[in-house]
């Protein structure tokens, strides 16, 4: 293949995963908020198209570089998740909720083989063109850039729908019914560390674009007025600045966070002033109590059953006793000691452990970062919300992308170093 043909196809390919990768993304939207079976029905069915096609794009790389191999290494993280779905599984049988157990277990362990199969084309392709920054760095930036400009005109000219209203109708949050706030949040968080990655990276052309990009999805972020996906910005911000070489950029960035943070905090954390609202976790942290205090010990051991806390199948929520009724914990950590009880915390904590291990001990400053930035905002955005071992989201997906980092590599035929140590 001549060098011409080829640079025509890699760009070909790119712009074809930068397509798909914003595809699967908007499959965890409810695009149809006001029909249960509708919605339901695109993201079930447009989920396992985006995972059959994923894998037809595997099998035609496979078929069509027959040289390149795929190797595992620091398989515990990848062992650990699966003894979760494992017990997940098992939890069906003393379920108090069986069907929903078993549409949320199936649901995920849909999204972990799409993981599975689409991170392996992403290194194939890293592989086959020599590609120095991995490529899911740039499908993620371009990915989220596509979101954020979707939203940002859907609030401008359709703000009911793509709004919703809290704190009495005095705080409108852009998310509306088709995400919540706090979950479009942590993807604009996902989009803004790839940018950064990028810019890191060095390519002016590339660079050009992030900076428009994070210009793009900076506004998403803080019309969401998510607290915690302001925290993991800033966050992410300020690892950026330590890294970044450029001292313009840090004295602007200082000068701006002076006059601009204030003015944050007090319309986006202290939304109406009211700081027991926050301490309180917007009146989450009596609900967590509760679940903990009165809900998990009547299922200390294996728990109510995977993604369930109810007591009953009929009526599909906790009833609080200082708190709201809810089908939900909004915190995965809750959500796991309560689902699969403390043999659940133990496996879940030794997955999350290592994960951490594996990124502390890898060599590969790229990937080292990256994930980072993303299980930063993954952990943070688990605190209040579905989380990574929660109800099924992207950002389950995306955990799923960080321990891979780290669980599989691709080497062409003659390779002998690590290549993604490399």
């Amino acid at each position: 293949m001549s060098s011409t043909k080829k640079n025509k196809v890699e760009y070909y390919l790119f712009i074809f995963l930068v397509i798909f990768m914003a595809l699967r993304i908007a499959s965890y939207y409810a695009l149809f908020p006001e029909n249960i079976g509708l919605t339901r029905l695109i993201k079930i069915g447009g989920r396992f198209m985006l995972t059959g096609l994923a894998l037809l794009v595997l099998m035609q790389f496979k078929k069509s570089w027959k040289n390149i191999r795929f190797q595992y290494i620091m398989m515990i993280p990848l062992i650990f998740y699966c003894l979760y779905l494992f017990m997940g599984m098992l939890s069906i049988m003393w379920s108090t909720n069986p069907p929903f157990s078993m549409l949320q277990l199936s649901m995920t362990f849909e999204t972990f083989v799409f993981s599975l199969i689409f991170y392996r084309v992403m290194i194939y392709y890293d592989r086959v063109y020599d590609r120095k920054l991995p490529v899911i760095v740039s499908l993620l930036s371009r990915a989220v850039f596509f979101h954020a400009i979707w939203f940002i005109l859907g609030a401008i000219f359709d703000p009911d729908f793509y709004y919703r209203t809290t704190h009495g109708g005095s705080v409108a949050r852009l998310g509306g019914l088709i995400i919540n706030p706090n979950e479009l949040g942590l993807l604009a968080n996902i989009g803004i560390g790839a940018a950064y990655i990028e810019i890191l990276y060095g390519n002016p052309k590339a660079t050009r674009f992030q900076v428009i990009n994070i210009m793009t999805i900076v506004p998403m972020l803080l019309m969401t007025q998510s607290r915690s996906s302001l925290f993991c910005f800033l966050f992410i911000s300020g690892i950026y600045l330590l890294l970044t070489k450029n001292y313009f950029i840090k004295v602007g960035a200082i000068t701006l966070a002076i006059i601009v943070v204030p003015i944050l905090f007090q319309k986006i954390v202290l939304k109406d002033g009211d700081f027991e609202e926050v301490a309180s976790f917007t009146g989450r942290k009596e609900f967590w109590q509760d679940l903990v205090n009165e809900g998990f010990p009547e299922y200390p051991i294996f728990g109510r059953g995977f993604m369930s806390i109810a007591e009953n199948t009929w009526y599909n929520k906790y009833q609080s006793t200082h708190s709201y009724a809810a089908s939900m914990c909004h915190n995965t950590y809750v959500e796991v000691i309560t689902n699969l009880g403390l043999v659940g915390v133990f496996i879940c904590g030794l997955q999350v452990l290592w994960t951490i291990f594996a990124i502390i001990i890898n060599k590969n400053w790229t990937l080292k970062i990256m994930a980072l930035f993303m299980l930063f905002t993954l952990l943070i955005n688990s605190i209040t919300e579905f989380g990574i071992f929660g109800h099924n989201n992207y950002a389950i997906m995306f955990y799923h992308f960080v321990f891979l980092f780290f669980t599989l590599e691709c080497l062409k035929k003659g390779d002998k170093k690590v290549a993604v140590q490399q």
